[in-house]
């Protein structure tokens, strides 16, 4: 099995932390932001990372790769649970996905891409503002939970990075969202989360 991904991409990320809490070997292959691979190119017509290959079978979507590799390795038990728990991770990757990650996208890409490596002060407001809007309802679906699956599971590995990354590029927790404060401490614990980090990230929050 291989894996081709971006480390600090948080559709990569997530995979990642699903194969290690899994405990799946894949063999990694990194791509730089905005290197065209050959083997992408020639492989996903999206022109994309992530992209997983497991013998003759060639994924190109992150939320697919998760739902494969829930299926393939159900022992992991990150997609396990009743109906209604399996659903509601599922609801919250996508959230994560779609919600989350175009709420933060454009900051993250002028910090990361201007020379001073700051953003505008209009857009840290409004992004920040969206942030703390998208955490109050996180910690409601949370409430008095651990995780937001049965156990540790898919809707985890999907939202870490977003929330990593906000940190690591200037945005905060909620000091309100006390529960929801206490949830990304328990993930950070997590072995997945050290070793899955991206070195390049502008803030270690390996220790948060």
């Amino acid at each position: 099995m291989k894996l081709y991904h971006r480390p600090d991409c948080p559709f990569c990320w997530k995979v990642r932390i699903f194969l290690l809490e899994a405990g799946v070997d894949v063999q990694e292959i990194a791509i730089k932001l905005g290197e065209r691979h050959p083997d992408i190119i020639a492989n996903n017509p999206n022109g994309t990372v992530p992209m997983f290959i497991d013998g003759d079978l060639i994924l190109w979507e992150s939320a697919v790769i998760i739902e494969y590799l829930a299926d393939k390795f159900p022992e992991s038990s990150l997609m396990s649970g009743s109906p209604e728990q399996r659903a509601e991770v599922r609801q919250i990757h996508s959230y994560s996905d779609h919600k989350i990650g175009k709420s933060l996208f454009p900051y993250i890409k002028q910090v990361r891409e201007s020379a001073p490596h700051k953003a505008t002060d209009e857009l840290y407001q409004s992004t920040s503002a969206a942030w703390h809007e998208i955490q109050k309802r996180l910690a409601i679906i949370l409430d008095k939970r651990d995780f937001f699956g049965a156990g540790f599971s898919a809707a985890e590995c999907a939202l870490v990075p977003r929330f990593a990354l906000a940190l690591a590029y200037g945005l905060t927790l909620n000091n309100d969202n006390h529960n929801l404060k206490e949830w990304f401490r328990r993930c950070v614990k997590r072995p997945s989360f050290a070793g899955s980090y991206p070195v390049m990230l502008p803030r270690d929050i390996t220790e948060y």
